[in-house]
């Protein structure tokens, strides 16, 4: 018996006991529906719980327990949080919630939680040393920040202060870069070593948006490779799993490839265990058998692919008409002519144009899969070779090659099979030439960004209402090639991996080493040339702040990280808990539970973790506080505001944050007054919506709607120019520059091989230098005085030099 009086069991706890009668509010979660009568565990409990389920009210939010966001309700009763339930309102989550989610109750009220600013006393910073926290107030806190990051900038100029930050909170990372640039002009940033950064460069320039996924509402077929999307994890996920479930019941055929059986391989059809890091042969010689078997889809290679361009068999380079400067075809005429002139391009063949010899570049793939039969690739990866011949022959018959669909009276190519891939193969040496090989089956059965294929989660948006282009984009085309660009993850901005590796200067000009690695996006290099800056031609960062992130454990070992940070000057946190990184840290600031506090836009542009499609409406929804912080604590918003107030720097700050968010004029908020989250929000909404949907209206009634168009779930609905790569000529053009920088400046660097990977087979498909040539994006620089266990001196700096260059013809 409790000392209240009431009987309460665990369930009756998890379902929120013990709510007003503790200070610290504890209180349980429940999984489930909010607001359906009879369905919250508290009303199916058989003894009486710590609180009544009919009193109170739900306040729809936004949760952060992954980035996932997911729409929420929370249950409060006299100001304490007593359930936590998915939004059955909302299509971010259709009103589920995972266990995890449920859990942010516990987060909550975490006695274990940090919520009053604190300094160091002690100046030994190990993992063996007691920090000897003293709690400051948040004027001395706010000090503190201030002055060393203002004094380092002052001292050694932009690159002296560099901020960290990542997944935990999204925007939250765009506005602390926003934050420490407005402010103080810092140039540096480091983002956490665990995003998909082979997938999404690969899904940008196929797709045209960094994410992608099958298009599960039409698709009859799913092979996926290293990914437990719909049945465990991946972005969109609650929006994801009921579907993909209910396709599955439905009939659609699931094909796993794993090396162990997760979620998706038990859930799956067929599951095909493959060796560590093969993946790469399993899909060229599922390549080889489509191939073989006829079941590729030429018009879609011939139109929608640069498959068709002409390539030096010398040099291994595209051939472009020096005048036009595109890319040639050959037409049916025996006339070469540039891509956007070509009336009937040749898939395959091979031809002389002006005295040099020449093959079409799908005519190089196709012989250099011939060597990836089902046999050979069967003693690299242990998948029988009469397994891949299955899957192959399934998917190319799935696809429907050929046949079209009529939605929302547009008809649009049907192509209902789908490859996909994520972490499995991503987050590995390799990743993005597994990547490369994996999605390319795509292409070949014509199903990328085609109905029931392989689509962009939102790779365009006309905006969101019917008279508001405000928050809208569309890829650009490379005109060069014809090839598709992107928008970026987040915000939707337009962007260009072609314009930077064509045109860029690949000198490092910060310690995130970006510009050696034009196909990347990802901060991850940070504590390589942190350590060994003068190696990198680098300038070392004297402040570290960390945002809402562990950086100790994003990279390495962690004994040589705390070495890394022990040599910064001066390191900020700001977090809810003490963690392994907090040991380096001298001053942590608190930032409040997700629950506690308002931010814009949760879901940014909408273009990252809502998996789009038809039938899926851009949903915007909103994140409120639904009780007060605890000790006041502010958000990340709240604080960053904070610094910019103090240091007159609200106009650069609001400036930057509006551009960012697209607020149009007339409902900014003041630019020489401390921003003010919910005005913000409010000014947000009103810009890309309309005046009746302002913040208000969002707190009353959680999530707004607007039906998406056809021409927004699949990228050529209307007839829109563009291409995706078959042929990487852009990465012989980005080889060739790396190799020049490393080699002037002297910096080392690692030859990847086939021998380590076959995935470099697929490399060859554009004339690289096997084995001994460095496989690009792959890079994996290195110090000439190695840090003990992280780092191996290689035995050459430098790959043997070759200088393909690209044919231009008059």
């Amino acid at each position: 018996m409790s000392e209240n009086g009431l009987n309460i069991s665990r369930r009756g706890f998890v379902a929120g006991a013990g709510a007003a009668a503790l200070g610290a509010g504890l209180a349980g979660c429940s999984s489930g529906t909010a607001e359906k009568e009879g369905t919250d565990l508290a009303s199916t409990s058989p003894e009486k719980t710590a609180y009544d389920p009919e009193a109170g009210e739900w306040i729809p939010t936004t949760c952060n327990m992954c980035f996932n966001n997911c729409s929420i309700k929370a249950h409060v009763v006299d100001g304490v949080v007593v359930e936590l339930t998915g939004n059955p309102e909302s299509s971010i989550g259709n009103g589920h919630i995972c266990g995890k989610g449920a859990a942010g109750i516990m987060m909550l009220y975490d006695p274990n939680r940090i919520t009053k600013p604190m300094k160091r006393t002690n100046p030994k910073k190990g993992f063996n040393e007691d920090p000897g926290w003293e709690e400051i107030s948040w004027d001395e806190a706010y000090d503190l920040v201030d002055s060393h990051m203002r004094e380092a900038i002052e001292r050694s100029g932009p690159h002296a202060v560099i901020g960290m930050s990542m997944v935990a909170s999204q925007i939250g990372s765009l506005v602390r870069g926003s934050a420490l640039g407005a402010i103080y002009g810092s140039a540096e940033g480091a983002s956490s070593d665990i995003c998909g950064t082979g997938v999404h460069q690969m899904e940008y320039l196929l797709t045209g948006t960094g994410n992608a996924r099958p298009d599960y509402k039409y698709c009859n077929y799913v092979i996926q490779f290293g990914t437990n999307a719909g049945t465990a994890t991946r972005h969109g996920f609650n929006m994801t799993a009921e579907l993909f479930a209910n396709r599955r019941a439905e009939g659609l055929r699931h094909v796993v490839f794993d090396p162990h059986m997760g979620a998706s391989g038990e859930k799956a059809d067929l599951w095909v265990p493959i060796r560590l890091g093969t993946d790469a042969a399993a899909a060229l010689a599922i390549a080889n058998v489509l191939i073989e078997e006829g079941l590729i889809d030429v018009e879609f290679l011939k139109t929608r692919t640069n498959a068709p361009s002409l390539v030096n068999v010398e040099t291994g380079r595209i051939l472009f008409d020096e005048t036009a400067g595109k890319s040639l075809y050959m037409d049916a005429d025996g006339t070469p002519k540039t891509y956007d002139k070509c009336a009937d391009p040749q898939l395959e063949g091979s031809f002389e144009v002006n005295g040099v010899a020449c093959k079409t570049g799908f005519t190089l793939y196709k012989e250099r899969v011939a060597k990836y039969t089902p046999e050979y690739q069967e003693e690299i990866t242990t998948v029988p070779a009469a397994t891949i011949r299955q899957i192959a022959k399934e998917l190319g018959e799935a696809a429907h090659i050929g046949e079209t669909i009529e939605i929302d009276g547009v008809t649009l190519p049907y192509r209902p099979a789908a490859v996909d891939a994520f972490s499995g193969i991503t987050r590995h040496k390799h990743a993005f030439h597994i990547c490369w090989a994996v999605f390319t089956l795509n292409n070949l059965i014509g199903s990328t960004n085609s109905v029931g294929g392989f689509c962009g989660f939102d790779p365009a948006c006309n905006g969101w209402t019917d008279d508001n282009p405000n928050m809208s984009w569309h890829p650009a085309v490379w005109e060069p090639e014809g090839l598709i660009e992107y928008d970026g993850l987040l915000l939707g901005f337009p962007g260009s991996y072609y314009q930077k590796i064509y045109e860029s200067d690949y000198t490092p000009t910060s310690m995130n080493l970006m510009e050696l690695q034009p196909l990347s996006e990802d901060k991850h290099f940070v504590h390589v040339s942190q350590a060994n800056p003068d190696l990198y031609h680098t300038q070392p960062a004297e402040v570290a702040f960390c945002y809402a992130c562990n950086p100790i454990k994003w990279w390495g070992n962690y004994d040589e990280q705390a070495e890394i940070f022990k040599n910064y000057n001066y390191v900020i946190g700001i977090d809810m808990y003490l963690n392994e990184s907090s040991y380096f840290y001298d001053v942590i600031l608190p930032e409040c539970c997700y629950l506690e506090r308002s931010e814009p836009l949760p879901h940014a542009a909408n273009n990252h973790r809502m998996i789009g499609g038809m039938g899926n409406p851009w949903t915007i929804a909103v994140w409120q506080k639904v009780v007060e912080p605890r000790d006041g604590a502010p958000s990340s918003w709240e604080l960053f505001s904070e610094l910019a107030d103090r240091a007159g720097k609200n106009a650069e700050f609001i400036g930057l944050l509006n551009k960012f968010f697209r607020v149009k004029e007339e409902y900014a908020v003041p630019m020489d007054q401390k921003l003010e989250v919910e005005a913000f929000a409010d000014s947000v909404l009103k810009s890309n919506i309309d005046e009746e949907h302002d913040f208000a209206w969002f707190k009353e009634h959680g999530v707004y709607d607007h039906p998406r168009d056809v021409d927004e779930a699949y990228l050529w609905a209307n007839g829109d120019a563009g291409r995706v790569p078959m042929y990487f000529d852009f990465m012989l053009e980005a080889k060739e520059k790396v190799e020049a920088k490393v080699a002037e400046l002297g910096i080392p660097w690692r030859p990847m091989t086939t021998r380590r990977c076959p995935t470099g087979s697929l490399a060859a498909v554009t004339r690289w230098s096997i084995p001994t040539s460095t496989l690009f994006p792959c890079i994996t620089p290195m110090p000439s005085t190695p840090i003990p266990g992280l780092w191996r001196t290689p035995t050459s700096t430098r790959s043997t030099k070759r200088t393909p260059t690209a044919t231009r013809l008059r």
